[in-house]
Parts: C-alpha cells; sequence; structure tokens
C-alpha cells in the first residue's frame, strides 16, 4: 500500500478537479518529492484497496479530520467541516487515460467524540486487468485546498494481495497496513467467498543492509521454501494472532507465487527503541572496527550513548543528532517498507544519510531522485528501478555506479562531524 501526496492546488484547480475532467497529462513528468516530506503535507491519510468483486472495488481512507477547516454554521448552530474524496483510475503514471472516476462529499459535524481520526470508504470500479494508478484527491471545500495522492491498483490475479482484506478483531475496520505488531489480533477475508481456506506460507530470513550505492549488492537470491505452511479458515470466528517475526504470505492457490502479505517485525516498529536496534542502524555511518566494538561491548546502551556523544560532542547537540538520525529512520520504515523494514533498504539508506531529495520522478517501473536542480551537473542523481516482488509492490532497488563513492563519504563525514546532512 503506497501512501504518496505531492501537489497543492489553488482554488482554481480545485474547480478543475470538481469537473472530473483528468485529462492525459503524464504523472511521470511531476516532481513528486514532496511525497517524502510530511510537513509540506496539509493532510496525512491512510490507504487500503479491497477489490470486492472482479469489477468492485473500494478505497479505505483513514483521515485526522483535525486536518481540515471548520466554520461556523448559520444561526451559531455550531462549527462544520466538509471535504470530498475524488478517485481517479489512470493507465499508469506514464499515461492519463481514464479508466473510471468516482467522488463522496462527506460533511464532519462538530461533536465531542475523543476519536479524531475516522475511516471513510470510496467505491471504484476497475474495468479490466492488470495494474493501474488511482489518483486521489482529497479536497477541503473550507479552505479551498486539495491534495492528489497516488495509490498502485494490482488487479492483475486472482490472488493479488489487494483481493484480500485484513481486518482487526476488536472492531472489524481494515488494519491499514502491512505489517503486524504482536499483540495484533485480525481476521483475513478473501474475494471469493467459496474458497473459505487460505494457505499461510511462514518465512523467517534475516536480511543484509543494504550495501553503500558506489559497490556492488551482491546477495543470494530469496529461498522461496518455507520455513512452515498453515492454513487458515476465513469463517474461523477465532482471530488470528502472529508472535514470531518474519513473513507471513496468505494464498488460495499455492501453485505460484501470489498472494498477500503481512510482516511481523522487531517490537517497537516503526520506532526503533532498544539498544540492539539503535546499535545496528549506526552500520551506515561507522567503520568496520567501530561497528565490531559496538557489537561486542558488554553494554548496547552505554556504547550507543558513547558512540553519538563522542560524534556529537555535547549533550545538546548529540540529543538533536539522535533525535534527527532516529527520526528519519522512523519516517524511512513508514515509506519504504517491503519485505524488509525501511531503512535496511535502498531508498531507506538513502533517505536515511542523505534526507529527502529535491526532485522525484515516478513511473510504473522505478523512481529517479535529484539532490539538486535537474540536469545540472553537480547534482546527485540516484535511480531505483522496481523489483518484482510477490511479498510487496514497494520493493525498489538501487543501480550503484561507483562515481557516489565521494558523495557518499562526504555525507557520512557531515553525520560523524556532528551535523545533520540535509537538514530542512
Amino acid at each position: 500500500m503506497n501512501k504518496m501526496t505531492g501537489r497543492i492546488f489553488s482554488i482554481v484547480f480545485v474547480a478543475f478537479l470538481f469537473s472530473g475532467c483528468f485529462g492525459t497529462q503524464q504523472i511521470s513528468s511531476e516532481n513528486l518529492s514532496s511525497i517524502y516530506r510530511q510537513n509540506e503535507h496539509s493532510f496525512h491519510p491512510e490507504f487500503s484497496v479491497y477489490h470486492v468483486t472482479a469489477d468492485s472495488s473500494r478505497l479505505y481512507v483513514k483521515l485526522n479530520t483535525e486536518e481540515f477547516l471548520k466554520t461556523r454554521q448559520e444561526n451559531n448552530e455550531g462549527f462544520r467541516s466538509a471535504f470530498s474524496i475524488q478517485c481517479t483510475l489512470v493507465e499508469s503514471y506514464e499515461s492519463g487515460v481514464k479508466l473510471d472516476s468516482s467522488r463522496s462529499d462527506f460533511i464532519i459535524e462538530q461533536t465531542d467524540n475523543p476519536n479524531k481520526t475516522r475511516l471513510y470508504t470510496v467505491p471504484f470500479r476497475v474495468p479490466k486487468q492488470g495494474n493501474f494508478l488511482l489518483s486521489c484527491s482529497i479536497i477541503d471545500l473550507n479552505k479551498k485546498v486539495a491534495e492528489d495522492f497516488f495509490i498502485n491498483i494490482i488487479h492483475d490475479d486472482v490472488q493479488c494481495r489487494q483481493n484480500f482484506l485484513v481486518t482487526q478483531a476488536n472492531n472489524h475496520l481494515p488494519l491499514m497496513r502491512n505489517y503486524l505488531s504482536a499483540s495484533d489480533s485480525f481476521f483475513v477475508t478473501y474475494q471469493n467467498k467459496e474458497n473459505r481456506k487460505l494457505f499461510v506460507k511462514f518465512y523467517h530470513r534475516n536480511f543484509p543492509l543494504a550495501a553503500p550505492p558506489y559497490s556492488f549488492d551482491v546477495h543470494d537470491d530469496f529461498n522461496y521454501k518455507p520455513d512452515s505452511v498453515f492454513t487458515v479458515d476465513t469463517d474461523d470466528t477465532i482471530p488470528l494472532n502472529f508472535r514470531d517475526e518474519g513473513i507471513y504470505h496468505f494464498q488460495a492457490d499455492t501453485n505460484s507465487h501470489e498472494g498477500m502479505s503481512l510482516f511481523r517485525f522487531k517490537g517497537g516498529f516503526p520506532s526503533v527503541t532498544t539498544p540492539e536496534q539503535m546499535m545496528e542502524a549506526t552500520r551506515y555511518i561507522t567503520s568496520k572496527k567501530e561497528y565490531e566494538e559496538l557489537t561486542t561491548s558488554a553494554s548496547k546502551k552505554a556504547a550507543v550513548d558513547k558512540f553519538w556523544l563522542d560524534i556529537g560532542g555535547s549533550p545538546e547537540r548529540t540529543r538533536l543528532l539522535i533525535k534527527k538520525y532516529y527520526s528519519r529512520i522512523k519516517e524511512a520504515n513508514r515509506l519504504f517498507t517491503s519485505y524488509m523494514e525501511g531503512w535496511r533498504t535502498d531508498r531507506g539508506m538513502i533517505y536515511l544519510i542523505f534526507g529527502s531529495p529535491n526532485f522525484v520522478y515516478k513511473s510504473s517501473n522505478s523512481e529517479n531522485w535529484i539532490y539538486g536542480q535537474p540536469n545540472n551537473a553537480l547534482s546527485l542523481n540516484f535511480f531505483f528501478p522496481r523489483v518484482n516482488n510477490p511479498f510487496t509492490d514497494n520493493d525498489f532497488s538501487l543501480s550503484r555506479v561507483p562515481i557516489y563513492e565521494s558523495s557518499w563519504f562526504r555525507a557520512v563525514e557531515y553525520w560523524r562531524d556532528g551535523r545533520v546532512y540535509n537538514d530542512f
């Protein structure tokens, strides 16, 4: 489930959105860098897609209602927010050809309900098989502000991941994420209600950290032989609960790799909370000898504290470094998690060390990050082709080249000098 936002429109463009005329513009030519900058967003939604039938789908949108402008009603009848969710299904980032569109309007009355996070549902149709792009515009009707979000639609196989719906046991609402905590209890629904039995393949794997961008990333191919296989009944009234860390891959048919995956990571995810986790996360900015000394120290917490204090130089500066570094790790986990934690992936590594890019261009099969200005010889460009991965659609691999070496060590040394690289 990709959560992407970028374009903020003026009131003129809001009117354009209402018209439903999406046009044929190529989203791939737009700078979508704000998808990796939370502080530039007006809205912070979460999305989940479920194909209810072969041609009927639902978009679940989780919103913080406090992010919408409240206006006083006539006769002092309280305050009210109003917003729209407009969805347009297009062929791809490269093609603006419209396949379907829908719009839903919502009113939020002022209440004493302390729960400001609410779930909304927008129906839409996917008229044919394939992989597409859903452009979702969230429009604050009082503030006259809109933002676009882009969600990958996977509709190419009878057991594609969006044919499964994961709901929480305590409220039966969609989980809205693809990872679990040890305390999560849940149910799984499959589109074909006649197929009550689902197979679950469990994989326990230890994946290496991403290699530096200038080196060759040599690793073994994924071993698809599961550590265990079990079945679940979709009609069972007893919720599921997975406590072991690893990959849980749900399938209606085990003759292919397709299915829906849920991930159990270390406790506290997406945050890094334990000394062991904090220590591991320093590997990108430590030498081999330093890291070995950290891992063999008697007290991991004391060793990590000393490492950061040594490069920070003062308690105040050290606290800032730690806050910035581990905040980027949490954000990388939110943005780039695939079959492993986001900060351990190629994009997560670049994001952690270099910060968010100035320009991001997305296509159906790649991302291009630019630090600096496009077509500038002094700018730093990173290209990430999409990896065909049955567990996730959020796996991208960096095209590594030796020319990144000097830029990498310059950024690492910046951190080691007690400064936050690309801090804005």
